[in-house]
């Protein structure tokens, strides 16, 4: 089961309903148990998965306790044996099947597959928020263990975030969650926003891009450039899309959990990007890693060049910043390719920065429509390697060369024919539904972007769900139906031709 799947939209107001007909003291027992159905149903026959959460979470509660309950000299200690602990199960489940084979060579080849427990790294690292800001001092520990239990399952994030944390979350898990006609409005439109970005654009991007990328030795030149361009829109419009079904879930359920993106496509550099991209997972990294790093002038102790190094160590910390993004995001060098990427152009940028002076907080519109198309591309490159790191066995190598080989056979005729193969191959063989495809891809994209121009430029980065409430009946109405035309297209056009688009998230 997935969060736009037809069981989702049947077992959420199932829960919905039990969860506010039980007494307070219930709640988060019937939250809980909503989980545990949620999870169990979207396991796809991976027992193991259930067993390493529960695991999981009896361990992070009962060190957690322990931790709070130390004196000030072995806070530091035991949180780190508990920090360690949970990062090396997720080493060991995120990594060993693509390293041990190489480590043991042929005989790696005989070894069994380890099943990847769902949700493993979006819950280890609300974990270890959690664990560390109690050794920090800045919250008690949870004695509740159904409470904590229930944070650490919410179906809504379970699978693919967003990271939450549990100074934000248990406070909210500790009183009465009452109905609200007014907060269930707000979330039906946020999930029917979500659903419009994550079926009827990325779903539908999907059909055509997936297409190309996983045959991609077969395409040059502009159809490579497109399918590239085409798979950034699809990444943001699905995880955004998802960000928003799972905060509309929660403000269901009477929870708050972190807004996800911020319109990141209109960002004028990287910076202002990662501001606005994936932000529970910016922030986690910046908090739990960056900051750490920083502050603690882990150069200083360098032998021999400690003294002569940057200090305090900011350009360094980005660059283990982004490795460490890019290792969390997936087993294979691609991966890391991608991370050092943003690790370059955030460096790069910083030292721009540094010796010229900043740009105008307000450049002019050519200027920022220039900076604006800039760091879309650069994103756009560095995602081949991402998108690569998804395909069975994708390397480094793989990736240069379709970005290589974006500068060969550049002909008009070849991208519009390779184009219309690639959607008949997958999708309807006939013309006259090759064309509607791409005219319906246009509407969406539209509809896509006005909602963000406006999100960002006329709301100041209030969801555009919240702006269309404003709007009278009929207006609101025929926007609702309209985007519920959408989604339904969208859903028949996966279904009528390449299948399902999964999302890219789920992996991770």
């Amino acid at each position: 089961m997935t969060l736009s799947s037809a069981g989702y939209a049947l077992f959420l107001p199932l829960a919905a309903l039990a969860y506010y007909l039980v007494p307070k003291r219930l709640q988060n027992a019937v939250l809980l148990l909503a989980s545990c159905l949620f999870y169990g149903f979207s396991l796809g026959g991976h027992p193991l998965s259930a067993a390493v959460l529960a695991l999981h979470v009896v361990f992070t509660y009962f060190m957690a306790r322990r931790i709070g309950a130390a004196p000030a000299a072995r806070k530091k200690r035991l949180a780190a044996l508990a920090v360690i602990s949970v990062t090396a199960v997720l080493a060991v489940f995120k990594y060993y099947n693509a390293l041990m084979p190489t480590l043991l060579g042929a005989a790696g080849g005989s070894l069994a597959k380890l099943a990847f427990p769902l949700g493993i790294s979006f819950y280890t690292f609300a974990t270890i928020s959690y664990l560390v800001d109690v050794a920090r001092g800045d919250m008690e520990p949870e004695t509740d263990l159904v409470a904590y239990a229930a944070f650490v399952t919410f179906f809504g994030t379970i699978t693919s975030g967003p990271i939450c944390r549990a100074r934000q979350m248990l406070p909210q898990l500790r009183e009465a969650r009452r109905w609200d006609a007014q907060r269930g409005a707000d979330a039906l439109r946020l999930i029917l926003f979500g659903l419009f970005k994550w079926i009827a654009v990325a779903n539908v991007l999907g059909l055509y891009v997936n297409q190309i990328f996983e045959n991609n030795a077969a395409y040059h030149g502009l159809t490579l450039i497109s399918a590239a361009a085409l798979y950034a829109l699809q990444l943001y419009f699905e995880f955004a899309g998802y960000s928003d079904v799972a905060r509309g879930t929660a403000l269901l359920l009477g929870l708050e959990i972190p807004v996800n993106f911020k319109t990141p496509y209109f960002s004028t550099n990287f910076s202002a990007f990662w501001n606005r991209w994936h932000l529970s997972l910016s922030s986690w990294l910046q908090d739990y890693i960056f900051l750490p790093l920083v502050w603690g002038r882990w150069t200083s102790r360098l032998p021999l060049v400690g003294k002569r190094v940057e200090n305090p160590p900011m350009l360094s910390s980005l660059v283990i910043l982004f490795f460490v993004s890019g290792f969390w995001h997936g087993n294979s060098l691609p991966f890391v390719a991608w991370g050092l990427l943003q690790a370059l152009y955030r460096v790069g940028e910083e030292l721009l920065h540094r010796f010229y002076k900043k740009p105008k907080k307000r450049p002019g519109l050519p200027l920022r429509l220039f900076k604006t198309a800039g760091v879309f591309c650069l994103w756009t490159a560095s995602l081949v390697f991402f998108r690569v790191g998804l395909l069975p066995g994708g390397t480094v190598t793989d990736a240069l060369s379709y970005l290589g080989r974006q500068f060969t056979g550049w002909s008009a005729a070849a991208f519009f024919a390779d184009t219309s193969a690639a959607v008949q191959a997958g999708f309807y063989a006939r013309p006259i539904m090759v064309a509607a495809y791409f005219v319906f891809l246009a509407a969406v994209l539209a509809i896509a972007f006005f909602a963000d121009w406006r999100q960002c430029f006329r709301h100041r980065d209030q969801h555009i769900s919240l702006a269309l409430a404003k709007l009278r009946p009929a207006a609101r109405w025929a926007v609702y139906y309209l985007l519920i035309g959408c989604i339904l297209a969208g859903a028949v056009m996966q279904s009528g031709g390449f299948g399902t688009v999964s999302f890219a998230y789920a992996g991770f």
